[in-house]
Order: C-alpha cells, then sequence, then structure tokens
C-alpha cells in the first residue's frame, strides 16, 4: 500500500512541475492565475515529504526536508502576496524566473527518479542530473528565493521595519542551513555515482 502510494504521490508531483513549467514558459514567462495555482499546488505537496521523512517512509532526514520545504512554501506565499502589488511583483519577477527554472528542473528530475525508484529502475543518466544538477539549481534556486524575499526590503529602502527584522533571521537560516544541505547533497552524490 505505501509503495502504491508513493508512486501514485511522484507521479502527481511530477505532472504538476510539469504543468507549472508548461504554463509558465508557454505565457512567456509571465505568472498568471492558472500558473499560480499550479506552482501551489505543486509546490505544496512537498509539505507531504515532511510526514513522509516523520513517518520514515523515506530516507529524508526530517529537519533538512522541513528546512527547505518550509522556506519554499515562504516563498511561494511571498509570490501569492506580491501578485497583488505591481511595484513588488516587477521587482521579483526576475525571482521568479529563476525558481522556476531551479525548482522546476529539480523537481521533474527528483521526482521522476523517485518514482522509477519504485519500480527498481535506475537509468544512468538520470541517477547522474539527480545527484550532479543540484550543484548549479540550488545556489540558483536560493539566489532566486532571495529575490523575493529581499523585495519588499528595497521596496521600503531598508528603513527599520518588522520585515526587514524577519529577512535578517531568514538570511541567517539560510546562511546555517545552505551549507548544511549543500553538504549532505554532496555526501549523496559521492555515495550514490559512486555505486
Amino acid at each position: 500500500m505505501l509503495r502504491f502510494y508513493l508512486i501514485v504521490y511522484n507521479l502527481i508531483c511530477f505532472l504538476f512541475w510539469a504543468g507549472y513549467l508548461l504554463s509558465y514558459f508557454g505565457n512567456g514567462m509571465v505568472l498568471d492565475t492558472r500558473g499560480l495555482i499550479l506552482l501551489n499546488i505543486a509546490q505544496g505537496l512537498a509539505v507531504l515529504e515532511i510526514f513522509h521523512a516523520i513517518m520514515k517512509w523515506v530516507k529524508s532526514p526530517v529537519m533538512s526536508t522541513v528546512a527547505q520545504v518550509s522556506s519554499r512554501i515562504l516563498v511561494v506565499i511571498l509570490i501569492n502576496i506580491f501578485l497583488s502589488n505591481e511595484l513588488l511583483f516587477n521587482q521579483v519577477s526576475a525571482g521568479i524566473l529563476t525558481v522556476s527554472i531551479a525548482w522546476g528542473i529539480t523537481e521533474l528530475v527528483r521526482y521522476s527518479f523517485y518514482f522509477l525508484a519504485q519500480f527498481k529502475v535506475q537509468f544512468s543518466a538520470l541517477v547522474w542530473m539527480r545527484y550532479s544538477f543540484f550543484l548549479m539549481l540550488y545556489p540558483l534556486g536560493v539566489t532566486g528565493e532571495w529575490v523575493i524575499l529581499s523585495a519588499p526590503a528595497f521596496a521600503n529602502g531598508f528603513a527599520i521595519t518588522a520585515y526587514n527584522g524577519f529577512l535578517i533571521v531568514a538570511l541567517l537560516a539560510y546562511g546555517y542551513y545552505f551549507p548544511v544541505l549543500f553538504k549532505y547533497m554532496l555526501k549523496q552524490r559521492k555515495h550514490k555515482l559512486k555505486s
């Protein structure tokens, strides 16, 4: 039963990410209502990965999963908020493009990898992509997230605000978790590509 659930989960996640990317790039890299709905669902489904890790249905570390999913959910919430503010939305459009590329490619590779793994199928090219693309896409995604996160600070001229205080806390969290997650992926890469 668990295997069937994970097959369906990974397939659905793959389809929503593919749908989002097709919508976003098909719309000239403009995030419209349909694209936003697809992004919200695609990224929202990742919340289940925290539960998967807690239940030990997958081998992912719980705290790393919480950190990664939480940061992305925060960014998606901000994108939803910024869509109603033209000034902020114009500032974050480059960040949306960046995270769309980084998140989209990462998730298409990751979910197809996990989907096929349920059938004990591993293509060497897909294994290599799963454990190599992050070298570029992870820093690219974090950069895009920061473009989005910092937009309100730029808009208010870095005045002393509660949001800018939050931004400092977020920067410290990213400063801690980015190297931890990146080192974890490097370790995984070494192990998986060796075998």
